[in-house]
């Protein structure tokens, strides 16, 4: 079994799961009452290419940005928080982060600023990153396709700039999905992984490197790809790397991502259902053959998409059991 496969599951690696603990805080404005001192609840462990969720308990908090950063004060992952409201009308704040496939293991900070009210909050503590190995994939290119990879044309840089407006421009009330996510194809072959390492030999002999940021699933030209998850299409267009692409947003900051798609069925600003047909698989953009390229984007951060197959996106229960 590839290890990817285990990727972000400290659980399903031998390890038991870490207690959860609270964050330190430091109050900004002082003369605030104490019944209303938020506390942010976070998991002390977590991995490469993983997802870490964030509680505030307390009233309910706006402007929520959550930080990881190293111990220098650079910062590695950022994301938006968000209010949900349980069954019953109360409201939570909470938010997720990722963690970064080409984090060094060691201790990091994750940093909570929001407000309340008039006051500002910053709220800060330690998280422990640990180490995670992944295969090498060799990849020749031929002339053309080192031209795709190498070019440098406006086109390029014009379509890298919308896709980054979009990551970077999240909507706090896009609530769509918290269950589970699904495949976005029924009985796709997986033939590249998450956080594969990849060399690129080009025609001239020289090299580049990189980490892959989703996962690989061939299928024959015309499969149906489906959504993910519920929510509303962000982006739905041809792009000179990435051929027919469709970004999904589930929640503030939570994006899926499905490249080289030979059709596109959905246009941008559509709400789609959780395993609605979005396109179909194809080879367009940089391709060396048939297949769809998927991911899961965290504040625009790439983790495992298969992350949450097995657990929803949004850990309901312990939000109510932190209220």
């Amino acid at each position: 079994m590839r290890v990817i496969e285990k990727h972000g599951f400290s659980y399903r690696m031998g390890k038991p799961p870490l207690p959860t603990c609270l964050f330190g805080f430091l109050t900004l404005f002082p003369a605030m009452s104490s019944s209303a001192n938020p506390i942010a609840i976070a998991p002390d462990y977590t991995e490469p290419g993983a997802v870490v969720q964030i509680i505030i308990s307390g009233d309910p908090m706006d402007n929520i940005v959550v930080t990881l950063k190293s111990q220098n004060d650079i910062a590695l992952s950022r994301n938006e928080g968000f209010n949900w409201a349980t069954p019953t009308g109360r409201r939570v704040s909470t938010a997720l982060l990722g963690i970064p496939i080409n984090l060094e293991p060691g201790r990091y900070r994750l940093v909570v600023d929001a407000t309340l009210g008039k006051s500002q909050w910053h709220l800060e503590r330690g998280i422990n990153v640990g180490a995670v190995t992944h295969p090498e994939e060799v990849i020749k290119l031929n002339e053309r396709m080192s031209t795709l990879y190498t070019d440098e044309s406006e086109r390029k840089k014009a379509e890298a700039r919308r896709l980054w407006a979009v990551l970077n421009n999240p909507n706090r009330t896009a609530i769509h999905q918290i269950g589970p996510m699904i495949s976005p194809m029924k009985n796709g072959v997986p033939t590249a992984y998450f956080g594969d390492n990849r060399r690129y030999h080009m025609p001239d002999g020289s090299e580049s490197y990189s980490i892959h940021k989703g996962d690989d699933l061939w299928a024959e030209i015309g499969t149906p790809v489906r959504a993910s998850g519920r929510g509303r299409v962000m982006l739905a267009t041809e792009r000179f790397l990435t051929g027919n692409t469709v970004i999904i947003e589930h929640l503030p900051g939570v994006f899926s991502m499905y490249f080289h798609m030979d059709s596109i069925d959905v246009d941008e600003g559509e709400f789609v259902a959780q395993n609605q047909q979005i396109g179909t698989v194809g080879d367009t953009g940089f391709v060396t053959g048939k297949h769809l390229h998927w991911e899961l984007r965290i504040g625009s951060i790439p983790v495992d998409p298969r992350y949450f197959f097995a657990k929803p996106l949004l850990d309901t229960d312990t939000l109510i059991g932190n209220m």
